[in-house]
């Protein structure tokens, strides 16, 4: 069975978004994230991380996209049932906080249902309505616009 050591972080490439479907519509059916067309993914699939095993399984996914010039967010986290609990999604948070930081993005944000996975990782929680530019770009899309039921998280990365 792969351990965290065994399990690399590479961008994702067009071959994944098979697995990337999978991993985010998987988690979608069970209310712990918002759906994600397959369209969708593709568009920002150069936003996408990817968590691969030795055996060259795709165990989980997450992306960073940057919203404007003083905000990123991190979105579309999702890990394989069979690898959670392993360290997996916080590895990919990290790596995608650090693709912020190359970016020099000041802040980044995350739109969540998992509250506590993320405040383990230094973000707090905040009022979406502190974010009016993640609105623009892609809540509008969202069937839940007016009854959103999300947490907003935060993480200040360079001020």
């Amino acid at each position: 069975m792969d351990t965290p050591d065994t399990i690399t972080l590479r961008p994702a490439t067009v071959e994944d978004v098979k697995d990337i479907v999978r991993l985010t519509s998987s988690m979608a059916r069970q209310g712990l994230m918002l759906p994600r067309s397959k369209y969708k993914i593709i568009t920002m699939l150069s936003d996408f991380l990817v968590a691969v095993t030795a055996e060259g399984t795709i165990a989980g996914c997450g992306a960073f996209s940057v919203l404007w010039t003083d905000l990123g967010e991190i979105c579309a986290l999702a890990v394989d049932p069979a690898y959670q609990k392993k360290g997996i999604g916080a590895r990919l948070v990290r790596a995608l906080i650090e693709e912020g930081k190359k970016k020099r993005v000041p802040e980044i944000i995350a739109l969540t249902y998992q509250v506590d996975f993320f405040t383990r990782l230094g973000f707090t929680v905040t009022d979406k309505d502190d974010f009016p530019r993640k609105v623009w770009r892609e809540c509008l899309e969202c069937p839940k616009l007016e009854e959103c039921d999300e947490t907003a998280v935060r993480l200040y990365v360079h001020r």
